[in-house]
């Protein structure tokens, strides 16, 4: 019974991003699906096309290719039922190279055990860790394809699982027509993992779409519109839409949705950014009582 309910801190922990009920959604490594940066949840994580800080490397490393001079980022997050992630990540350009690392992590603590005849047997936590390293390469001006390695970890209560997996994207930006980016990624490939004696799949995510950006000169503002498509492993297709209405490079007002969810399906955010530094915060509400979700975001740009 001990090991039964550290299996649904793990489902828990990747419940945000969990399908509606009649799907089957793998149980292992779900915190992989935990997407990250308050920019990027605040459009509905329809970013693979447009996104250009440290959060690439988890979203699509191609889009590392196109980006210059060095990054840092950092992302604090907390969810319902005491859940927490942290994201941090640099990237660095050396002409067409660009390199990355990352780590990521969600953590949930002070959880209650019990054995079938309802006794107390204590607390234990779970916990899900990737720590990646990113490789870039700019094929022209205006393509950029990469890979991440990192390594995955998982440990519910005295039971754990890692190994190896890899990330592959590609990006372009002004491509068929001028204000146009497109993206694709596949995240989470690897062999299958095993806890004591029953296996489980990664949640191989594949996720592509387009970004148009419309320029809005009377306003001294740009609107970015972005619409993918996003499949993992035993789910069903999700599209997610976003908006990013940008303020004379001051200022964004973010919003996002998904399709397929259960528990989620909007988001809304905010963006601040003054010389190189710049900060975000995005907010997801959540169906059946469960709260909300809240990321806070820095970056620092030399």
């Amino acid at each position: 019974m001990k090991y039964l309910r550290a299996v649904l801190v793990l489902v828990l922990a990747g419940a945000f991003l969990s399908p509606a009920p009649g799907r089957c959604a793998p149980a292992g490594m779900a915190f992989l699906k935990i997407g990250v940066g308050a920019d990027a949840v605040a459009m509905g994580n329809a970013v693979v096309s447009n996104i250009d800080g440290p959060g690439a490397t988890y979203w699509n490393p191609g889009a590392l290719g196109l980006m210059t001079g060095t990054q840092f980022g950092f992302v604090h997050n907390e969810s319902f039922q005491s859940i927490r992630q942290e994201f941090a990540g640099v990237t660095r350009s050396f002409g067409r190279f660009v390199l990355g690392g990352s780590f990521d992590g969600t953590w949930v603590e002070n959880l209650k055990s019990y054995d079938d005849s309802g006794n107390y047997l204590g607390d234990f936590a779970y916990y899900g860790v990737a720590t990646g390293l990113t490789g870039a390469y700019s094929l022209t001006d205006r393509w950029g394809m990469g890979a991440t390695v990192k390594y995955v970890r998982e440990a519910l209560d005295t039971y754990s699982a890692g190994g190896l997996a890899v990330d592959l994207g590609a990006q372009g930006r002004g491509v068929l027509l001028p204000r146009l980016d497109l993206g694709m990624s596949i995240l989470h490939l690897g062999s299958s993992m095993q806890y004591v004696s029953e296996q489980f799949d990664l949640p191989l995510t594949i996720q592509g779409g387009a970004s148009y950006r419309v320029p809005l000169p009377s306003l001294g503002a740009e609107a970015v519109l972005a619409a993918e498509v996003r499949h993992v492993r035993q789910e069903d297709t999700s599209v997610l839409l976003g908006i990013d209405y940008r303020l004379q490079q001051v200022a964004s007002l973010r919003f996002g949705y998904r399709s397929g969810m259960d528990t989620e399906d909007v988001s809304f955010g905010l963006g601040f950014r003054h010389k190189q530094i710049e900060a975000d915060y995005s907010y997801v509400p959540f169906k059946e009582d469960l709260g909300a979700q809240h990321r806070i975001g820095l970056t620092i740009r030399r």
